[in-house]
């Protein structure tokens, strides 16, 4: 099954947050495809929670969905750069903190049917305030949601981004350690 083979690359669209790929590739049977690939830069995902089980969440709109979500704070790795120096990056211009912990807990590729964007997830503890500016096309509302609750709206179907879903499901291992109280 892993007779796949990528003949040709060619960049088809540039754009400022990824570009678009031809790929012409040789399937299993001898056959030829034509593919479109959206190219993105890497990135990460932080699941930042205080010592009161309070977890941090962005709301922004997403034009995507067409809609306000309710996100841990993520974003792209600049080039060159460390998964880690991200996170801490992201962090500090999303909700205003940096961590004395950083646990990366999983990695997952965002979504392989049409984009190589891979992301790292971590879980930040241990927090302490150290801002830095927001990226000027990022109009964020900063929620500490208490991790009892947070479960509550993940089952409630009312947090609908996947890469946030997803790295509360690499963190319950290390939650259920933190805060054996709560109900997951």
């Amino acid at each position: 099954m892993d007779n796949f083979k990528i003949l040709t690359r060619r960049k088809v669209l540039k754009s400022r947050a990824f570009d678009i790929e031809k790929v012409d590739f040789c399937l299993p049977n001898g056959k030829q495809h034509s593919y479109d690939l959206v190219d993105h830069p890497d990135a990460v995902t932080i699941l930042p929670i205080n010592e009161q089980g309070e977890v941090y969440f962005v709301r922004q709109y997403r034009v995507g969905a067409e809609a306000l979500l309710l996100e841990l704070p993520a974003g792209v790795l600049d080039a060159g750069e460390e998964p880690e120096v991200a996170a801490r990056r992201e962090l500090r211009e999303e909700i205003g903190m940096d961590c004395e912990r950083l646990d990366k807990i999983g990695e997952f590729f965002m979504s392989p049917g049409y984009t190589n964007e891979y992301m790292t997830v971590f879980l930040a503890s241990n927090l302490f305030s150290s801002p830095l500016s927001q990226d000027d096309d990022e109009f964020l509302e900063v929620l500490a949601i208490p991790l009892t609750h947070v479960f509550e709206l993940l089952k409630s179907q009312q947090i609908l981004d996947g890469k946030t879903i997803s790295s509360f499901l690499f963190a319950l291992p290390k939650l259920a350690e933190l805060f054996p109280g709560v109900k997951y």
